[in-house]
């Protein structure tokens, strides 16, 4: 396959017309891809390793050297949308969203966006990032199976949450210590109307997770979060949050992208923390 052919993949899985900011083509030789070495965060010494070890390709999923200069406005937007989502009002969600936009675009002012290429195009190997795409697919899957149990259950509890998310292979081979959790609440609280938050470049503020429960959204399941995060929310003290867990939940979105590349004759090696 080529390497507008992968990426096209996760386009279609998602929906979306364009590859979002921080994703897409890092490389690209344009010669046939047939071996790919994904895993979540990948260096410039997994290129050279994928490349004597004869791979095509290296896929990641934490983007480096992405030339993402809207990152800020990307962060803006979707976070907007997802605030918008759970019922907090367009003119709120607007101005929290984009607080964070010039902090976003000063965070990534300084980063040292051409190592990874540069070192790519010196071995000639092909890399990819897919990060928004995967993300999304794992908010997607997750978030169904909590709208499903919510609708048969609506007196399900935090315990209810967790259960369902153990049913899914990634989060029950989640490395010791990294499974779900119960970061704020208790496993015996009402989980109340649940919304998956795993996309959107970065996780959200205490002000939109304030926001959000405040529209109603019992309880939020995500990838991770902030000390600021925790505490505050314990202290609004209306929500609950489950953690759970940033790898797992990164391979259950990158997997899908994969899963779509075997099917269609392409060998898929999993390292670096993708399970």
């Amino acid at each position: 396959m080529t390497m507008k052919e992968l990426l096209q993949i996760a386009l279609d899985l998602t929906n979306l017309e364009t590859m979002p900011e921080d994703s897409g083509a890092i490389y690209d030789n344009g010669r046939e891809i047939k071996k790919v070495l994904a895993g979540i965060d990948m260096t410039t010494a997994e290129l050279h390793i994928a490349k004597q070890a004869g791979f095509d390709c290296v896929a990641v999923h934490h983007p480096i050297g992405i030339q993402n200069p809207n990152i800020g406005e990307l962060f803006g937007r979707d976070h907007m949308k997802k605030m918008m989502e759970c019922g907090v009002p367009i003119n709120v969600a607007q101005k929290i969203a984009y607080a964070r936009k010039e902090r976003s675009h000063q965070g990534s002012h300084s980063r040292n966006k051409g190592l990874y290429p540069d070192m790519a195009k010196l071995l000639d190997i092909n890399a990819l990032a897919l990060h928004t795409p995967a993300d999304m697919l794992a908010e997607f899957y997750v978030q169904k199976r909590m709208d499903r149990i919510y609708e048969e259950n609506p007196r399900l509890t935090v315990q209810d949450v967790i259960d369902e998310l153990m049913t899914i292979r990634e989060y029950q081979e989640a490395l010791e210590g990294q499974q779900p959790e119960v970061w704020v609440g208790s496993k015996t609280s009402f989980a109340g109307r649940i919304y998956v938050e795993m996309y959107g470049v970065g996780a959200p503020s205490l002000e939109e997770y304030i926001a959000c429960s405040d529209a109603g959204i019992g309880t939020f399941v995500c990838m991770h979060a902030t000390p600021e995060v925790l505490e505050g929310m314990k202290k609004h003290n209306k929500s609950n949050i489950v953690v759970a867990g940033h790898m797992a939940s990164d391979s259950l979105g990158f997997n899908q992208i994969l899963k779509v590349w075997e099917e269609k004759g392409v060998e898929v090696v999993r390292v670096s923390g993708l399970i």
